[in-house]
């Protein structure tokens, strides 16, 4: 009797391990199953295609074409792996859209942006197979422009003044305009050799750089002293005194030449020609005055 009942419970066992492991077996294939239904039907959604691609743009080694891109950078103002890690940056929050003038109903054409950047276009194409009774898209072909991430930055700055960009004081390699005239002197440039400013600008890079902009003493310049009447504003106290002087003594002289009030007209030419550069434009108006002098005295005027 006691040897009937353990056989029993022995058959039991068995049994009850054995349909455990058939419906281990269901399970798992039911879980197989599913992961491919899934697979099948996030293949068939264009939207997933478009994600993944982003997402592998972000994660992967970057292709030839992206390294000859970031190769092409100016590396004295941002290092190789700065580059890499910018770039990389941007691609992982890449948005994209679809040319619905481009796209049929089995080709679907999206382009990718980048804030308001258009980066480049990305064509999936639906394949006539199915999976599980979905259809399938994949990429039939990818383009970057990603010359519309890169950046230049310049500025206009008298001699004397120096720009840091990344720590990187820029040279004269830089300097892509050396006579940038003074917009209070603009006028006169034609008749006088007068100080002209300097235009630096930047190789190309992704992202921010840090910028600082040094004055000639070396400390740094604040945004507010980056404009003419701070540059154009730099003498001492005994030269401004100076040219007030000659301002005051020019001033006397032109007035009394041009009025004729005591009709010594030669003496009074010679006098404000004394103060005024040779050759210049004034120089010569003064002289063509001097007949107006002449015939308005002569009249009575």
């Amino acid at each position: 009797m006691t040897d009937t009942k353990k056989k029993r419970k022995s058959r039991f066992g068995v049994g009850l391990a054995l349909y455990a492991m058939i419906l281990l077996l269901m399970i798992l294939v039911l879980l197989v199953f599913f992961y491919f239904y899934i697979a099948a039907y996030e293949a068939s959604r264009p939207e997933s295609v478009m994600e993944r691609y982003i997402s592998d743009m972000g994660e992967d080694s970057f292709s030839a074409g992206v390294e000859s891109f970031v190769a092409s950078l100016d590396h004295n103002i941002q290092s190789e792996e700065t580059s890499l890690r910018e770039l990389q940056e941007i691609l992982q929050n890449l948005r994209y859209a679809k040319k619905v003038s481009e796209s049929t109903d089995d080709r679907l054409v999206y382009v990718l942006k980048a804030g308001d950047r258009v980066v480049g276009q990305v064509t999936l194409q639906q394949s006539a197979e199915k999976r599980l009774g979905f259809g399938t898209w994949s990429i039939s072909d990818a383009q970057l422009e990603l010359e519309s991430l890169c950046r230049e930055s310049e500025w206009v700055l008298p001699p004397g003044y120096q720009v840091l960009c990344n720590g990187y004081a820029l040279d004269a390699s830089y300097v892509v305009d050396d006579a940038v005239p003074y917009e209070l002197l603009e006028e006169f440039y034609a008749s006088y050799e007068l100080p002209a400013m300097l235009r630096y600008r930047t190789g190309q890079y992704v992202g921010d750089i840090d910028v600082q902009i040094l004055d000639p003493s070396g400390a740094p310049a604040a945004e507010s002293a980056l404009n003419e009447d701070v540059y154009t504003d730099n003498c001492t106290e005994e030269e401004t005194a100076e040219i007030r002087a000659f301002c005051d003594d020019y001033i006397l002289r032109y007035v009394t030449y041009l009025s004729g009030a005591n009709g010594a007209h030669f003496p009074n030419l010679y006098a404000v020609l004394a103060l005024t550069i040779t050759d210049s434009d004034l120089y010569s108006r003064l002289y063509q005055a001097l007949g107006g002098q002449g015939f308005a005295s002569s009249h009575g005027d």
